[in-house]
């Protein structure tokens, strides 16, 4: 029988546990039900004065079981895309897939889909997130999630592109997420929580928990502290002038609902209630202040890409449902590609479509450095003749991106 000192500890790192896996709950919900609406080219990306010039499929995911088991008969399981990134001089793009059991890998290849091959990390990752290239290539960042010592852990992962080899940039961590800076530097935030049972036999706990955002350099050495509080920073992206980083929180960081002391009763937790919210927020390092630049009811901001000093892409994920492939069942959430000018905390929404036909997100959209072509993932096997089922896609643009959006 174990002793309540060992339940105890037990529930705390439980407690950090919870924390840390909700990035890759996030995850698992987008990867597990994604599919692409049956809509005409003109309405795939509706940004005026812009045109799609190409959509091309660049690998497929049969190309990918077989290359992550070569010499592997057994039965092809599901292969899906996870965050992307794509490198400043425009040749390389690095991304998570995940296969299997869960097992994520981190993978490269070259921005026509070629020369896919995975990094030489030896470590099995329940999730691969938040990738990051470095401004010369030579390095990609991500979080990875991994089980180790009977406990969960959250790391941020340095990979050597060209001498593949990696390093823990942090080590036995809950990292929530990463943000690389354009002066090279990184910036992330670290949660830690403590649990104490209030009363004998019951499942009644105070919680303590806080957040540290933390500065570093490439090999998470020369560390500063930012802020300590208790948001979350999801998602988070950094503005090209190293000022600003732009993240999603459940709450709103003005006003927010914890103190980073609560009270919780185990026993009653249950699934998410109704009008829960997503924040798409400014933190301002030099002057410590945050901004609401939008807020959502029962719907998530994800994957944020800052472009321009006033523009931001983004998806929202949606509770809309779209039609299977197969007769009779659909696929959730939806979801919309929107760019948001932070100046004026305008949106307009790139691909999909608020009113049936709903479509898909777009996984881990990346975009190129000169803003004509995104870099995307699709994760259900649904055609209609522009998409054609699960794997990774290019469209090409008539002209960059943010100088269409009117910014």
């Amino acid at each position: 029988m174990q002793s309540a000192e060992y339940g105890e500890e037990f529930l705390a790192n439980s407690v950090t546990t919870m924390k840390t896996l909700n990035l890759s709950i996030i995850v698992g919900v987008i990867t597990i039900a994604i599919l692409i609406s049956m809509i005409p080219v003109q309405h795939f990306l509706t940004l005026d004065n812009f045109h799609v010039v190409k959509i091309q499929k660049l690998v497929d995911d049969k190309t990918m079981w077989k290359l992550i088991h070569p010499k592997n008969n057994e039965k092809e399981e599901y292969v899906v895309t996870e965050g992307m990134d794509w490198s400043d001089d425009g040749k390389l793009v690095a991304f998570g897939v995940n296969a299997g059991a869960p097992v994520s890998y981190l993978w490269t290849m070259n921005t026509t889909g070629e020369d896919m091959e995975p990094a030489n990390i030896p470590i099995e990752f329940n999730a691969v997130s938040y990738v990051h290239v470095s401004e010369n290539g030579n390095s990609v960042f991500f979080v990875g999630q991994y089980n180790s010592k009977n406990e969960t852990y959250q790391d941020i992962f340095r990979y050597d592109v060209k001498n593949k080899t990696y390093l823990f940039v942090t080590r036995d961590s809950h990292v929530g997420s990463v943000g690389y800076m354009p002066d090279g530097k990184i910036i992330y935030v670290a949660g830690h929580s403590n649990a104490t049972r209030l009363e004998k036999n019951t499942s009644i706990f105070l919680i303590k928990h806080y957040d540290v955002l933390w500065l570093a350099d490439q090999d998470g050495q020369k560390i500063k502290p930012l802020y300590n509080g208790t948001q979350l920073f999801d998602g988070m992206t950094v503005s090209p002038d190293d000022s600003r980083i732009a993240f999603v929180s459940g709450e709103d960081p003005l006003h927010p609902s914890s103190n980073g002391t609560d009270i919780v009763n185990f026993a009653s937790l249950g699934p998410p209630t109704a009008n829960n919210y997503s924040y798409l927020a400014v933190f301002d390092i030099n002057t410590r202040e945050f901004t609401v630049v939008d807020k959502v009811t029962n719907e998530e901001f994800a994957d944020l890409k800052w472009l321009s000093d006033d523009l931001i892409l983004y998806e929202t994920m949606t509770h809309h449902c779209v039609q299977d492939k197969t007769p009779g069942s659909q696929s959730c959430p939806t979801g919309l590609l929107d760019l948001m000018t932070v100046s004026s905390h305008k949106s307009q929404i790139v691909y999909g479509n608020q009113e049936e036909p709903y479509a898909a997100p777009l996984v881990g959209a990346t975009i190129s450095p000169d803003g004509r072509s995104l870099i995307f993932g699709i994760n259900y096997d649904y055609s209609n003749g522009i998409i054609d089922g699960k794997g990774i896609y290019r469209i090409d643009f008539d002209k960059p991106l943010w100088q269409s959006s009117g910014s």
